[in-house]
């Protein structure tokens, strides 16, 4: 099959659990022997991007306003200019005459959706990850009939976990396919055994105060933060005003992260679509703390420990970009958890045996191909499904 995945945000580097498994399944799909490739905005200053790609051994070609590479067996488009997005999507399509074309839902204003179902109206296929950026629903950032009216056109609907797909089936009376991706990669996993209560993404979204609050109530423990896409300069000063907080650059493998971990926090206030940083983490032995909101449930399959948080229910508007309004939280039920999880071995160690075997059996029963298995299935009688 040709394959396009549309997506507005970046492919390289990726950071947020969206645009990383929509690489890894794409990666997966051309070691497969189908010939794909993604159009994608390039987000960081040429010199950065140039460096990122030297890490990997690849020098791209210019191409106007695109940058050309191929990486991993996908052949990447990255556009510099975002204006340039929606039509570099329509030439992408003109020139691969793609069998499919996937567009994730993070997608702002539904510019890589509305360009695909402009240039391939039978054959776009939706991929529901992130609930605020769906048009529909409570927590949307950007409700919109019209948005959904373009969703409702899409040949397929994916949801990336249950809870997308009892949203999309509450609030926007959608069907879906459900598809967990496989994106953890082959075992044996590495046992984790460091000395830092660890959080990824620290920022309002995240429950970034709660683990602010955390490093003061235990000034004596390391704490390892892990900035990704959400942290704000004002996040960036309060984590180096604490003493015990170290401020770790985003990694690729993200087993070094959790080389350095003894817990993991995941205090999310809004609703997770997964929570697939909670899931990696079981699988190397690491207790994790998470909120008990979104998906993250879901992710934490059943293993201690899930702890009450209150959501962001409203948000802000700083030109366009949504603002979390953040309630205040108790910080109690954390802490007491934590000093736990710190001080009692015996517990700890049950945590991580539990941790490991849960998340092993889940990730065993994962299909690394469902995604081609269904565009096999779903695919138009013209299209080339060698």
């Amino acid at each position: 099959m040709r394959i396009l995945l549309a997506q507005n945000m970046p492919h390289v580097p990726a950071y947020g659990g969206a645009n990383r498994s929509n690489r890894i399944m794409l990666e997966r799909l051309a070691a497969r022997g189908h010939d794909c490739t993604v159009v994608a905005p390039m987000h960081i200053t040429r010199p950065e991007f140039d460096q990122r790609l030297a890490g990997y051994g690849v020098e791209p070609c210019t191409d106007g306003e695109t940058l050309v590479f191929e990486l991993n067996g996908v052949k990447v488009r990255a556009v510099t200019a975002a204006h340039r997005l929606m039509r570099e999507v329509g030439r992408s399509v003109a020139e691969t005459e793609p069998d499919w074309i996937l567009v994730p839902s993070d997608d702002p204003g539904a510019l890589m959706l509305g360009a695909a179902l402009v240039a391939a109206p039978d054959r776009v296929v939706y991929l529901a990850h992130t609930v605020q950026r769906l048009p529909f629903g409570p927590a949307s950032f950007h409700p919109s009939a019209a948005v959904t009216r373009l969703v409702r056109r899409c040949a397929v609907v994916v949801a990336v976990s249950r809870a997308v797909q009892d949203h999309l089936r509450r609030w926007g009376d959608l069907d879906s396919e459900l598809i967990h991706p496989a994106v953890y990669g082959d075992g044996p996993y590495p046992v984790a055994d460091g000395d830092s209560v660890t959080m990824v993404n620290p920022c309002a979204y995240k429950g970034i105060d709660i683990f602010l609050g955390l490093a003061d109530a235990f000034p004596g423990v390391p704490f390892l933060a892990v900035p990704t896409w959400g942290a704000t300069e004002a996040d960036h000063t309060a984590l180096r005003q604490r003493l015990n907080i170290e401020v770790m650059a985003p990694e690729d493998d993200i087993d070094r992260v959790f080389a350095r971990t003894r817990a993991l926090v995941m205090p999310s206030l809004w609703d997770e679509t997964f929570g697939y940083t909670a899931l990696e983490a079981l699988l190397r032995g690491v207790p994790v703390l998470a909120s008990n909101v979104g998906g993250l449930p879901e992710a934490m399959l059943g293993v201690p420990h899930l702890l009450p948080v209150i959501p962001i229910s409203r948000y802000g508007d700083d030109n366009g970009r949504p603002v979390p309004r953040v309630p205040s939280q108790d910080l109690e039920p954390w802490r007491r958890t934590l000093h736990r999880v710190l001080t009692d071995e015996a517990h700890r160690d049950a945590l991580r045996r539990a941790g490991r075997r849960a998340a092993g059996e889940f990730v065993a029963g994962l299909d690394p191909d469902a995604l081609e298995t269904l565009l096999r299935r779903r695919a138009p009688e013209t299209a080339d499904v060698r």
